[in-house]
């Protein structure tokens, strides 16, 4: 396994393992009434919310270098 040089590399590792352990949607849709009370859409639409949210704050405060060249000078 690669090992994780940066710390945003290890946030980026962090959040995607985090997001491998939600439960999939077809485990939602069996069980999420008797697990957390709700119907299965809306289960669905929460963990998705989630996923999202783990998205985003691995990324805060991450710029693109889109402009920049990989030697990390301007074109």
């Amino acid at each position: 396994m690669p090992t994780c040089k940066t710390d945003l590399e290890v946030r980026l590792f962090q959040a995607l393992k985090r997001i491998t352990k939600y439960t999939p949607p077809d485990n939602l849709r069996r069980h999420a009434e008797d697990a957390y009370g709700l119907e299965a859409d809306e289960a669905i639409e929460m963990a998705y919310e989630n996923v999202l949210s783990e998205a985003k704050s691995a990324v805060k405060g991450v710029r693109a270098r889109s402009a920049l060249s990989p030697a990390g000078e301007k074109p």
